[in-house]
């Protein structure tokens, strides 16, 4: 790879044939690791192709060999930590899978994207030669001194490990080689956009060594994997040191640093249950519904705080985060439940426990899950059947109005569509488990305002019958989610995904993931153990390849 770092410049900076060093992942040294890495990273997330998936082989839960990308946010990230105050960049998000962004399978640059990096490098190698010595970290720019300065320290901050003595001599050729036609500004500027173009710097690798069969990845890539799955950002020092160190391989060593780590991934913890439970449609739902724009933003901003102090503040547990009664917003999210705020902006609130309790009685993944209409519980009951407990159901192709009015006459309730659809022996089949959950939460109108009757003046019918017990409100029916273990078990394969970038396997299934389960219930269901545990696992440092 070291080979390859003049060469990206040079053709990047003649605005021609950038894209073929790109797309080049790092690991080329092994055969086609890179290539392979790339072209099956779709089994690897668990497809039932050839190369099998983490759930394809329950005895056999390593993923495959890989590159990933680095995301918009980790890239931007990773510049503002060399070069605060940076530029922020526009770059192309990656697929998801599930609704879980950021998977490694679809993480790459190609002939499609490749000339927004190349730009992307262009605009912040320009800014950090405007900002000269304070950007460099050296004494007086345009100097050969300053750029000795700089791949001291740059290389090796971008890599995320020690540069070879062939990357930084290749990197010291790139100024040498520009700097007697175009000047020490210019020459300095291509240093930058050179390391800022590499595959070394653009993409994360789970290469190992040299070999076939199952490889445990080296500690310097064991350190990216663990810092970006748990924090957004690159190994800080002490990660760093303990790759330098070879203790990373250690899963006690990796624990110490998980629970380290554990007050920087509140950003996780709100992405993860943003996009499992399929919340990202606040702000269209939140027009639709006619709420004011300005409120949707507090009740995302709520969504966050929450999200903040139940499982990084308190380390709390599942539980927890489906039955609190107190949650954290503004003066106006307060007046939205009908409650008082103590005043002084975002600050604890307590709801009224009779009504709502959890993450999915908050405004926000209600006006998600929420339509103008005269109700939601399809869309809320599916929401958490199909979304929340990994029902992987495909819609029937009839016409749906039809085969209601079949079951119920014109003017049934909405409670008594619902019981019709869950006793029918075909749509039951889903709407049997989905339909109860659904109409609970029909005590909150399609703005996720709390009501009782329908706008049109029948009364909503919130009391259901679900798995043999009965239950009076919404707030009753999220702490039986909570214990329920298809929501349980599906929480843990989607974090896993979530964490691995790609399909964790289902705990009945796969063993890492059943070993992740098993000591998330062995502790309560904390938040915390289960990000340990998967942390822990031989799975997360072996790869197959």
């Amino acid at each position: 790879m070291a080979a390859n770092l003049r060469s990206v410049l040079l053709l990047a900076l003649a605005a021609s044939g950038c894209v073929g060093s790109l797309v080049e992942p790092p690991g080329g040294d092994n055969g086609n690791n890179g290539a392979n890495a790339g072209g099956n990273g779709g089994n690897s997330g668990g497809s039932s192709g050839s190369g099998g998936g983490a759930g394809s082989n329950p005895t056999d839960p390593r993923l495959e060999a890989r590159v990933w990308r680095l995301t918009p946010t980790q890239y931007n990230g990773e510049v503002q930590r060399m070069f605060p105050g940076a530029p922020s960049v526009s770059l192309p998000p990656g697929g998801s899978e599930y609704g879980l962004s950021n998977i490694a399978s679809s993480a790459r640059i190609d002939s499609g994207n490749a000339t927004q990096y190349s730009e992307a490098a262009r605009t912040i190698g320009s800014w950090v030669t405007t900002q000269g010595a304070a950007a460099a970290r050296c004494t007086t720019f345009g100097t050969s001194e300053c750029v000795d300065t700089l791949l001291g320290w740059f290389p090796e901050a971008a890599y995320r490990r020690p540069p070879t003595p062939q990357e930084k001599a290749e990197l010291r050729a790139v100024y040498d080689d520009l700097v007697p036609q175009y000047g020490a500004p210019w020459a300095f500027t291509a240093v930058v956009r050179t390391v800022l173009s590499s595959p070394e710097f653009l993409y994360r690798s789970e290469v190992g060594p040299s070999g076939t069969g199952v490889v445990q990845i080296d500690d310097y890539e064991i350190a990216s994997l663990l810092s970006f799955s748990l924090t957004d950002t690159g190994p800080d020092s002490s990660l760093l040191a303990d790759a330098k160190a070879a203790k990373l391989r250690d899963p006690a060593t990796r624990e110490q640093h998980v629970r380290r780590l554990m007050d920087r991934t509140t950003g996780i913890w709100q992405r993860f249950f943003w996009e499992w439970l399929k919340m990202s449609t606040l702000e269209s739902q939140g027009n639709e519904t006619g709420l004011d724009p300005t409120l949707v933003a507090s009740l995302q901003d709520e969504y966050h705080a929450f999200v903040d102090n139940i499982v990084v503040k308190n380390r709390g547990t599942l539980t927890e985060l489906l039955t609190s009664t107190t949650t954290w917003g503004t003066s106006d999210v307060a007046t939205y439940y009908g409650v008082s705020h103590p005043g002084g902006g975002v600050a604890p609130i307590q709801l009224d426990s009779s009504e709502r309790g959890g993450l999915l009685t908050l405004g926000a993944w209600l006006v998600s899950h929420g339509k103008k209409g005269r109700d939601n519980v399809v869309r809320r009951g599916m929401g958490v059947y199909r979304d929340a407990m990994c029902q992987n159901i495909k819609p029937l192709n009839i016409d749906l109005e039809a085969a209601v009015r079949e079951l119920v006459g014109a003017d049934a309730t909405i409670k008594q569509i619902a019981d019709a659809r869950g006793a029918d022996k075909v749509c039951g089949a889903c709407h049997a488990t989905s339909d109860p959950v659904g109409l609970a939460f029909e005590s909150f109108g399609g703005d996720g305002r709390f009501q009782t009757t329908y706008p049109d003046g029948k009364p909503v019918e919130a009391k259901v019958v679900w798995n043999g017990t009965s239950y009076d409100n919404p707030a009753q029916i999220s702490a039986a989610l909570a214990k329920d273990e298809r929501f349980e078990q599906c929480m843990v394969q989607r974090f896993g995904h979530f964490v691995l970038g790609a399909d964790f396997g289902a705990p009945v299934t796969v063993r890492a993931s059943g070993a992740a389960y098993k000591a998330f219930k062995d502790s309560g269901g904390s938040l915390e153990e289960l990000l340990v545990a998967i942390v822990r696992d031989p799975a997360f440092i072996e790869r197959r390849k």
